[in-house]
């Protein structure tokens, strides 16, 4: 009798385990605080995007580990003094803000949490007057610190369109 070879047997086993985790997954609802904290979340983004950042920052932990990868580019801000000043400034980029929302997944367990959606703005640029929009993929990353979810990372980027792999030169 011949026995199935071990690479069999790790794929059948890592199959395995893919479901189990996919069935655990889909049982297991984050927790009412997390989406109440998210509600909170887009509503303090709103007003960021009409240039009052403060909701806004209330909600980020003020640790060392934070960090931003904004949606207008620029260097990756890490630490909360510099995590601040950057939402300060970006309040500045924005009046007469509008937004719509596309969550694509949000999950909780424990103290960690993490999102990722669509962001879709219309605003005015304060500094010309023009109307303008943008679209975003984000990321966000989420702790709870002494009992309240806090933001400990966003990464904004505006490359929704599928682009191919270029040659470097």
């Amino acid at each position: 009798m011949r026995y199935p070879s071990l690479r069999w047997f790790v794929v059948i086993v890592l199959i395995g385990s893919a479901y189990w985790l996919r069935l655990t997954a889909q049982s297991e609802q984050p927790p009412a605080d997390f989406h109440a904290f998210l509600a909170k979340a887009d509503a303090a983004q709103l007003e960021l995007q009409n240039g009052q950042p403060a909701a806004y920052k209330a909600l980020w932990s003020h640790g060392e580990d934070v960090t931003l990868s904004g949606g207008f580019g620029g260097t990756i801000e890490k630490g909360w003094p510099a995590v601040e000043q950057r939402l300060d400034w970006v309040g500045t980029q924005f009046s007469k803000g509008t937004n719509r929302i596309e969550r694509v997944t949000a999950y909780a367990s424990g103290d960690l949490g993490y999102l990722v959606q669509n962001e879709h703005l219309r605003y005015r640029v304060p500094q010309s007057g023009a109307d303008s929009t943008r679209d975003y993929r984000v990321t966000m990353i989420f702790r709870r610190e002494a009992g309240q979810w806090r933001i400990v990372h966003r990464q904004a980027d505006s490359q929704l369109v599928k682009q191919g792999a270029e040659s470097a030169r």
